[in-house]
């Protein structure tokens, strides 16, 4: 992460294009603005589109504008989202989804810095920065022939890739207690070792994006600033018991049976001799059938 930081702050102080790639949820985004930020271009627009979420002929529309009466129901002129970005920056994420005709009119407008909107004939300049994304490699993209290769050249002339959450895991913590504070106004928090190790441990194949819901949904379960495995998400509860070795958990069955049955089965005390909390013991009681 500290070199991918570094590539940052240089790539900001140019104006080439910029491809990100990485795995949904890293923060792709996050990384364009921390560019735009950076650059020179910092107090100019950054203007966001995710082309999958157009047909090919409204993401027309929306980045290159139209004229009245281009196509029906085009009842004003419009700018578009290239004469917004002005000397900005234009971050188009899930780039590989571009159909080949807006693929090919993209390809124009980097390469001779003009456009023209829907139904004009009037020539517009281009002038902002261009920052792309998507999960997919510009190469596999071209391997699928999903992707003009000379396109790729245009874009990708600065490639930057974002690591996923699982190849990070001393970030895990970090991030984890920051999405904390901004779900709440409660100033600290308590997180039990095992919690910590589960989550470290955990697979996080939503990235980022799937570790601040299960900050906010775990602050919200809890009753104190006291964190346990009882407070995550099922999904990850169900997951992570996928990936306890039978060995622990057949451990884990002998100790709790030995305590109850050391304490008579009064579960205040057992938990007190597990050192874990009655709720987390009840979990665990209700988890191996006991």
């Amino acid at each position: 992460m500290h070199k991918l930081f570094e590539t940052i702050c240089k790539a900001a102080k140019t104006d080439a294009s910029i491809y990100i790639s990485g795995e949904t949820g890293v923060g792709k985004e996050l990384v364009a603005k921390a560019i735009h930020a950076q650059s020179l271009r910092a107090d100019q627009p950054f203007i966001a589109v995710n082309v999958a979420n157009f047909s090919s002929d409204l993401l027309e529309s929306q980045l290159f504008g139209h004229k009245k009466g281009a196509f029906t129901g085009a009842h004003n002129n419009s700018k578009g989202l290239l004469n917004a970005a002005e000397n900005g920056t234009l971050f188009l994420d899930e780039v590989t989804c571009l159909a080949s005709n807006t693929q090919a009119k993209l390809l124009r407008v980097l390469q001779e810095k003009q456009y023209y909107p829907v139904g004009d004939v009037q020539l517009q300049s281009f002038s902002a920065c261009v920052i792309s994304a998507s999960n997919l490699s510009l190469e596999d993209a071209i391997k699928q022939q999903q992707f003009r290769e000379d396109l790729r050249y245009r874009l990708e002339v600065i490639p930057l890739l974002v690591p996923p959450l699982r190849e990070r895991k001393d970030d895990i913590i970090l991030l984890f207690e920051y999405f904390l504070s901004q779900a709440s106004t409660r100033e600290h928090w308590i997180i039990e070792p095992d919690l910590q190790n589960r989550l470290i441990n955990y697979s996080w194949p939503g990235n980022i994006r799937e570790l601040e819901n299960c900050a906010k949904f775990t602050a919200a379960m809890s009753n104190s600033g006291q964190l346990e495995l009882s407070n995550l998400p099922d999904s990850i509860q169900t997951a992570l018991k996928k990936d306890i070795p039978e060995q622990l958990i057949s451990d884990e069955v002998k100790k709790i049976t030995q305590a109850l049955i050391q304490n008579c089965s009064n579960k205040t005390k057992t938990a007190k001799q597990l050192g874990i909390s009655r709720m987390t013991l009840w979990r665990k009681m209700k988890t191996h059938n006991l």
